[in-house]
């Protein structure tokens, strides 16, 4: 195999500084499917360790509380990050946008405070968004299926920030 020596081992996946996905998609949204554990209101998170604690609190609390996750679809474009149920479907209904679908949370992008995955379980990832009328901060929290996908997920609303702030410049100039 010419192709393959160990100086070449490095798999580019997992390199933040490599966007993970093509701007042009964030226009339509990005579709990720993942648990959604629960939110609750949370203070102004003053460091990492706040917002790890409320993150672990919350899956505590939704624990105790013996509450099921849900299966849901995260949306995450440049305007918004969308929550929505995910439905049994038909097998020969063709897949297209559900408007009916149930929504659970939407956050506009430039309203997401924090977004990050736990470092005890790489499964479980959240973010921190202020409300618009109340000026809560609310944590919601989810599991994915595997820990790639909870970093890729992570990255990529990363990434929608920055796309949408790149799009705010062009548009101030």
């Amino acid at each position: 195999m010419p192709g393959v020596t160990k100086y070449n081992l490095v798999d580019d996946a997992h390199d933040l500084r490599i966007p993970a996905h093509n701007e042009d998609v964030f226009q339509h949204g990005v579709c990720f499917e993942a648990k959604y554990i629960g939110s609750l209101e949370v203070g102004r998170p003053g460091s990492r360790m706040e917002i790890v604690a409320a993150m672990r609190r919350i899956r505590y609390e939704f624990k105790l509380k013996n509450v099921k996750k849900k299966k849901v679809n995260i949306i995450v474009s440049t305007d918004f990050v969308r929550v929505i149920l995910r439905k049994k479907r038909k097998r020969k209904e063709s897949w297209s946008w559900d408007d009916s679908a149930v929504l659970v949370t939407q956050d506009p992008i430039y309203r997401i405070f924090y977004v990050s995955h736990d470092a005890q379980d790489l499964k479980i990832f959240s973010y921190i968004a202020r409300d618009g009328q109340s000026n809560v901060f609310r944590c919601n929290v989810f599991k994915s299926k595997r820990k790639s996908q909870a970093m890729r997920i992570v990255r990529t609303v990363g990434q929608a920030f920055d796309v949408c702030h790149q799009l705010s410049l062009q548009t101030a100039d």
